[in-house]
């Protein structure tokens, strides 16, 4: 995100404000407040919505007055601008923050590829797709989550300049009214398109450019109108009060009302007023421009780059002295206001009249040496010292047979992985054994982790087996009117068993919450399986209805200390009686339908004459998540699938 404080001439349309730098100094301690209390600043996260306008608005007023020139020369100066002010202390920061990350993440790889993809401004798509993976650790523990917004940033400048040129003509008619003719109605498709995907794909709707363009956009619309009318923009200022917006920012960033959407339309917005209240000198507020505010909105970009590793610092070192929160602020306080003296600014004052390729091979050499540079260490790390929480992970999944392929993506298909023609034949596996029998496994991530089951089940009997996970889908599906891809797979399924074959049925049965409750769609969905064991009898297919495995409270399994298995353990009193609930209708099937047995995962892993649960056995971790086994935990279950087979028989 674009929050250090750019240079302005002191122009008609192009002065500088140092309201604005009191305005990135108020989103900054929202994004920090809600990141460290998040308790009590439930909505500081919008915080970030703020600096997103107020970049719109800057960067548009740092444009408007300069002379005509060609596209080619225009484009090159802004990309170096943008160089010059974003990664010097974003380049520092990541390769600091890795070098750390080595010593005191034990599964440091998915923040290690957040921050190479932080440097080429995609790190946004990197974590979009990392929220759709159910395989993904908690994101608070990724060194790099906050970057999301500089992606976002820097893909808006890779479209702005030429939306800019094309719209405002700068060696021609200099037409901010046209600016505003093509900016409006982009932002207005931005903003439906938000709404839109709020409820249907929040993390679309979050992570990705195209649903945030509105909120840069209404800054550059700000920008110039300002430029076009000053005298209506002044005087629409002079009926907004700049206190009584900053304190409706503050309840905004403190309640925690229901609606996401609303929040971001208010923060939105009231940033937009204040841009508005301080057109004129006259009209800002001390609260505002005064020294130490305007100070820290001067830092706040290299504050915002170093506050969240400090605070994965604290969560990854429980013992150190960073898991004091106010610890971890100050030191990134610290270490902001280095990084802005020491780094930002000596950059800054470099000139650069023209820009030259030599500028653009610099920072691209640059990149790719912290790259190699942390690469290297990891690689080091990994061949002289393998921590004792990695030597008691086991692998989330094994490699396909015959084919070596990686589970996932080659056997996932959801909103971001399409079900592609040679899915089905992939993750379809024959019988090892003339006549076996066939496995069909069917279900959300709650199958895909079974894989481990019954690869072991494979190689002590020579089962055959499928399994293609659908994360967030159940089979029946129940969770929306259809799923194409599933029915594809089930007819595909259907096509190829033979009686004596069994579909396994396994699922997420509770919300991931405290205290936890069974999932709304549960009675739909036994319903469903009722019907479908009947259906299944009449081919002379068998069915096992899978329980639930225990469901854990911590929120990231780096959190546990495989030598203590109490370190994430849970009493288990607490999750008998939700369970209990699941067993009792998946149970009721089973004894009304002769072809269905149900398989208790939850006995098996959380043993009666055990007072806790924990997810780590003899040492090892058991789960690669809070509800999710890992393939070692799953081949464990192999045994209770084998007496259902002989029960079934």
């Amino acid at each position: 995100m674009n929050i250090s404080k750019p240079r302005q001439d002191k122009t008609k349309s192009n002065i500088y404000r140092p309201d604005v730098d009191g305005l990135r100094a108020l989103a900054v301690t929202a994004v920090i407040a809600g990141h460290t209390f998040e308790n009590w600043f439930p909505r500081g996260y919008l915080g970030v919505d703020a600096f997103f306008v107020i970049s719109g608005f800057v960067i548009t007023l740092s444009l408007v007055s300069r002379s005509g020139t060609s596209f080619g020369l225009f484009l090159a100066a802004f990309s170096l601008r943008r160089i010059k002010r974003l990664f010097p202390a974003l380049l520092v920061c990541i390769g600091l923050t890795c070098a750390i990350l080595l010593f005191v993440d034990p599964a440091p790889k998915k923040s290690l590829l957040t921050g190479a993809a932080a440097l080429f401004g995609v790190s946004n798509f990197s974590l979009y797709f990392q929220e759709l993976d159910y395989f993904s650790p908690s994101i608070r523990y990724n060194g790099f989550t906050h970057t999301w917004s500089l992606g976002v940033e820097e893909q808006f400048y890779l479209l702005f300049p030429l939306l800019f040129w094309v719209a405002f003509k700068p060696s021609q008619s200099r037409s901010s009214r046209r600016l505003l003719c093509v900016i409006l109605p982009l932002c207005m498709l931005s903003l439906l398109g938000f709404v839109f995907f709020q409820t249907r794909a929040p993390m679309a709707a979050y992570y990705l450019m195209p649903l945030r363009f509105w909120e840069l956009g209404l800054g550059v619309a700000s920008a110039a109108f300002l430029y076009h009318r000053p005298d209506r923009f002044y005087t629409v200022g002079r009926f907004l009060r700049a206190p009584l917006l900053m304190a409706a920012m503050t309840v905004v960033f403190i309640l925690p009302y229901g609606s996401a959407v609303l929040g971001h339309l208010l923060i939105v917005a009231l940033t937009t007023a204040l841009l508005f209240a301080g057109g004129k000198e006259t009209d800002q507020t001390q609260l505002l421009t005064n020294r130490p505010t305007r100070y820290v909105g001067n830092i706040s970009y290299s504050l915002y780059l170093w506050h969240w590793p400090f605070l994965t610092f604290g969560l990854l070192a429980p013992s150190s002295i960073w898991a004091n929160p106010l610890v971890s602020i100050g030191s990134a306080l610290f270490v902001a206001i280095l990084s802005y003296h020491f780094v930002e600014q000596p950059v800054q004052r470099i000139k650069t009249p023209r820009p030259r390729l030599w500028h653009f091979a610099g920072a691209f050499a640059s990149v790719f040496c912290v790259i190699a540079v942390v690469a290297a260490g990891n690689s080091y790390r990994k061949s002289v010292w393998v921590s004792r929480f990695e030597a008691a992970m086991h692998p989330d999944f094994s490699p396909l047979p015959g084919s070596n392929l990686p589970f996932y993506p080659t056997c996932v298909v959801g909103d971001s992985i399409p079900l592609k023609p040679d899915t089905f034949d992939k993750c379809t596996f024959a019988p090892q054994t003339d006549g076996e029998r066939t496995f069909w496994v069917m279900g959300d991530s709650h199958a895909g982790h079974l894989q481990g089951t019954f690869l072991k089940m494979r190689d002590d009997h020579g089962y055959g087996f499928h399994l293609v996970e659908t994360p967030g889908m159940s089979f029946p599906v129940v969770e929306t009117e259809s799923f194409p891809a599933r029915s594809t797979l089930f007819q595909q399924v259907r096509d190829r068993w033979k009686p004596g074959d069994i579909v396994v049925l396994s699922r997420l049965h509770f919300t991931r919450t405290d205290p936890l409750r069974v999932r709304e769609t549960f009675n739909r969905w036994v319903k469903e399986v009722d019907t479908l064991a009947d259906e299944l009898a009449g081919s002379g297919i068998g069915l096992f209805l899978v329980g639930p495995p225990p469901m854990f409270m911590f929120e990231d399994i780096r959190a546990c200390a495989p030598d203590d298995e109490l370190s994430c353990s849970l009493q288990r009193g607490k999750l008998e009686e939700v369970v209990d609930v699941v067993h009792r209708d998946l149970g009721r099937i089973a004894r009304k339908h002769e072809n269905t047995e149900f398989i208790d995962l939850f006995s098996e892993l959380c043993a009666e004459t055990s007072d806790v649960c924990s997810p780590i056995q003899d040492g090892y971790f058991l789960f690669r998540d809070r509800d999710h086994l890992n393939v070692e935990g799953a081949a464990r279950m192999s045994g209770r699938f084998q007496a259902a087979v002989e029960a079934l028989n």
